[in-house]
C-alpha cells in the first residue's frame, strides 16, 4: 500500500473508532479509570514513536516504509521490539479505544494491527533481510516482531 502511510492509516483508524463509537457504541465500559489509562497509553505511545523515530534519524537511515534502509537498528527501542513505531500507533489506538469507552472501536484496533502488518511490515521485512542478509535474520531471532 504505497498511497498510504502508516500514521495516515493510523489517523483513518482513530476518526472511524470516534465514529463507530459514536454510530454503534457496543457494551458501554465508561468510566474515569478507563480514560486515565486511555490516556496513560496514548501519552505511550508517543513517546515510543517520537523516540524511535529520533533513533532512525540519528543512525541516518530512513523512516519511509517504503524507501530502502541503509543502516539496520537494533539498539534501543528496537532491542525490544522490530517495529516500535507501529507498536506506538497500536498503544495510541488501544489508549483512544479505552478513553472512548465502548467496546466497537476495539474492532477497528484490530484491523489495524492486521493491516500494519500486511501493508508495511511483512514487504519491510522482505527488503530488510534483501539488504541485510544474516545479520538481519539474526536479529529477527532474537527480536519479537511487535513486543
Amino acid at each position: 500500500m504505497k498511497t498510504l502511510n502508516p500514521p495516515t492509516l493510523m489517523l483513518i483508524c482513530a476518526f472511524s473508532m470516534i465514529t463507530l463509537h459514536l454510530v454503534m457504541p457496543l457494551w458501554p465500559i465508561s468510566s474515569w479509570i478507563f480514560l486515565i489509562l486511555g490516556i496513560g497509553f496514548i501519552l505511550m505511545g508517543m513517546v515510543l514513536g517520537f523516540a524511535a523515530e529520533g533513533q532512525f534519524t540519528r543512525s541516518g537511515t530512513t523512516v519511509d516504509p517504503f524507501g530502502m534502509p541503509t543502516k539496520l537498528v537494533t539498539d534501543g527501542w528496537f532491542k525490544n521490539s522490530r517495529n516500535p513505531m507501529y507498536l506506538s500507533f497500536a498503544l495510541m489506538l488501544t489508549g483512544a479505544w479505552l478513553a472512548l469507552g465502548s467496546a466497537s472501536p476495539l474492532l477497528v484496533v484490530v484491523a489495524y494491527l492486521w493491516l500494519a502488518e500486511r501493508w508495511y511490515i511483512l514487504p519491510e521485512e522482505k527488503r530488510l533481510t534483501a539488504t541485510f542478509g544474516k545479520v538481519y535474520e539474526d536479529y529477527q531471532k532474537r527480536t519479537r516482531r511487535w513486543l
